[in-house]
């Protein structure tokens, strides 16, 4: 073998054994005027959820007044620094519209995010995280070296716990220690000891053993007399709580994995609704009347968002400063297409409160003189109830004749004469309810007569 034929082959063998790096793909440029298009899709679809149609002269004077109404609250905003550029962003631009006051607690910044801000009234934005991942290992099995402590049944009790990080082992033999003590769960802090072999929590001490736990337990589990069970202790933050924070300083403890996730829909609809309820206050607006009782929701943000994922804004361009430029001289303002290539503000229609205002009256000639129609006379009650109270007159008067009729008494001759006429005393007795009974029935006959004809 040749010495080129050598050397060639022992730099390939260096350069497969050279390790590689997977170097993290940078984030695209941040796109402020993102932002800008989905507050106008989104009062797109508010205005259609609404029942007015797109070529309603209303809902573009409605989109175009926002503009004017966010650029001068923009010009009170506070200004934020990324790199070398200085100039309000969004962020602060939704500090000085006030979104605190449509969105009242600590929301996520993006979809899935780990941080929540609450923007607050006096201007600041109070910070806080989600809980941190309680066991980042991937679980336990026997015989593979695992992290053991031991966990407080009672005062005087313990049991040994197995865990595959150091870290949750000790906190949960803290927590269990602090509970049967009757203190208040707290999220101690962590240090590793003995070279990497010890992880200390509190007052409680895990330790790695190379000959491993008993059984198998999953992530996110330690191994306790003979079960797998869950982590019960209270997990640190993920990001820490900072109260009253400057846009600047929110901005600057953002961590970097938010920036490239989707800006949170809740805060796109409350852009929106604080800039239409601006707009509609000034004078003369022209546009959609603002519902107090309908604000913009999530619900109104989200169909443009699917629809539109190659332009929805992401944090970083919530975040980043919106200066005037050459190419962007109205940074804020809200376009009528949201899809068009360059931002540009509406242009409201004119005159449209009164379309017909300049148009002349139409001419009708001379008048005619007619005069005014003579009426009839209004016919009072009793009149209109005549014809029917007055129909059938003979039958008004109509009287049922009586009859002089004799009670029949039979004799009957048996030992004797006997005159049968019980019966008759009877029916003398009952004659009026007789009559009444019997003229009853003879009107109900007729009634049913002359209903069936």
């Amino acid at each position: 073998m040749t010495i080129f034929k050598r050397w060639l082959l022992l730099k390939i063998c260096v350069l497969l054994a050279m390790p590689m790096y997977a170097w993290p793909q940078a984030l695209p440029k941040p796109q402020p005027e993102n932002v800008n298009r989905a507050i106008s899709g989104t009062m797109g679809n508010v205005m259609a959820n609404r029942g007015f149609a797109a070529n309603d002269p209303r809902v573009a004077n409605t989109i175009a007044r926002m503009s004017p109404a966010l650029q001068g609250i923009a010009g009170s905003a506070a200004v934020i620094t990324v790199g070398t550029v200085t100039a309000p962003g969004w962020i602060s631009g939704a500090v000085a519209i006030g979104i605190g006051a449509v969105i009242s607690y600590a929301v996520g910044v993006a979809v899935n995010a780990v941080v929540n801000w609450l923007f607050r009234s006096d201007g600041k934005i109070d910070q806080s995280g989600l809980e941190s991942e309680k066991d980042p290992s991937g679980g336990i099995s026997p015989g593979v070296p695992a992290w053991r402590s031991k966990q407080w049944v009672t005062r005087s009790t313990t049991e040994f716990i197995w865990g595959g990080d150091g870290f949750a082992v000790a906190r949960e033999a803290e927590a269990s220690y602090r509970a049967v003590n009757g203190l208040t769960p707290n999220t101690p802090a962590c240090t590793l000891a003995a070279g990497g072999q010890s992880a200390i929590c509190g007052n409680s001490i895990a330790t790695l053993n190379p000959e491993g736990p008993p059984g198998a337990c999953p992530k996110g589990t330690f191994w306790v007399a003979g079960n797998c069970s869950l982590y019960g202790f209270l997990a640190p933050a993920g990001v820490p709580t900072v109260i009253g924070q400057t846009p600047q300083q929110a901005v600057n403890a953002l961590p970097s994995a938010e920036l490239g996730k989707d800006l949170n829909p809740r805060i796109i609809a409350a852009l929106a609704d604080r800039a239409w309820q601006s707009a509609a206050s000034q004078p003369g607006y022209d546009g959609v009347p603002y519902p107090v009782s309908k604000p913009v929701t999530e619900a109104d943000v989200q169909p443009w968002v699917n629809a539109n994922p190659e332009i929805a804004p992401k944090v970083q361009d919530f975040v980043t400063p919106n200066p005037v430029s050459p190419t962007n001289p109205n940074p804020w303002a809200i376009p009528l297409d949201p899809k068009a290539p360059v931002i540009k503000p509406g242009v409201p229609n004119t005159g449209t409160t009164n379309p017909a205002a300049a148009n002349p009256e139409a001419n009708l000639g001379p008048d005619p003189g007619i005069g005014a129609p003579t009426l009839e006379a209004i016919p009072t009650a009793q009149q209109i109830a005549n014809p029917i109270l007055q129909l059938a007159p003979d039958l008004r008067g109509f009287q049922a004749s009586g009859q002089a009729g004799v009670c029949p008494r039979p004799t009957i001759e048996l030992y004797g004469t006997h005159v049968l006429d019980a019966h008759c005393k009877l029916i003398d007795d009952n004659k009026q309810v007789l009559q009444l009974a019997m003229a009853f029935a003879w009107a109900a006959m007729a009634l049913f007569i002359v209903l069936s004809a």
